[in-house]
């Protein structure tokens, strides 16, 4: 049996992924939504826990894991869900402006450029961790206040609130 400490601190349950040239078209506001619709059905559809994430202008952190699916297949079915939320909405834009729309997103994977998640002070603050030093450190000061007053990060979850990703915060996997 593992629990959210132990998978927290595996690898291959965590993702960066940085947006391509699809995010120059969408309003960043609308780009969060869409992500975060996403991750949700990745959790309603393929019975993904999400442990942790942070949305930023160009970034999704993600850490997350699934009893019935492997991590990569999640990640390919939330590529297809993100790459029809962009078709839609860029549909909905071109009528509303009279515009053609032609999209092609037959490789959604070619929305995301995939990296390893690393950084331990991210990976602790979206999970709900604490950060303590012997010192002062500006940089994690920062992090600390910009992951905590962020609206989509898991963060706030941890802390009580409610956030618009579903997140597992007492999940215990198996």
């Amino acid at each position: 049996m593992m629990d959210i400490e132990e998978l927290i601190l595996l690898k291959e349950n965590s993702q960066l992924l940085v947006m391509k040239s699809w995010r120059h078209d969408i309003p960043q506001e609308v780009r969060n939504i869409i992500i975060a619709e996403s991750l949700n059905e990745c959790t309603i559809h393929k019975d993904f826990n999400v442990l942790g994430y942070l949305i930023t202008k160009r970034r999704l952190f993600l850490i997350g894991s699934s009893v019935t699916t492997p991590f990569q297949e999640i990640l390919h079915y939330f590529y297809k869900q993100v790459a029809q939320k962009i078709f839609h909405y860029k549909k909905t834009a071109a009528f509303i402006h009279h515009n053609s729309c032609d999209i092609d997103y037959d490789t959604p994977h070619e929305l995301f450029d995939k990296y390893p998640f690393y950084n331990e002070y991210i990976r602790k603050l979206i999970t709900g961790k604490k950060i303590v030093s012997p010192f002062y450190n500006p940089y994690v000061e920062r992090l600390k206040n910009y992951i905590h007053q962020h609206k989509y990060s898991s963060a706030l979850d941890y802390a009580g609130g409610k956030g618009p990703v579903i997140v597992a915060v007492d999940e215990i996997i198996l």
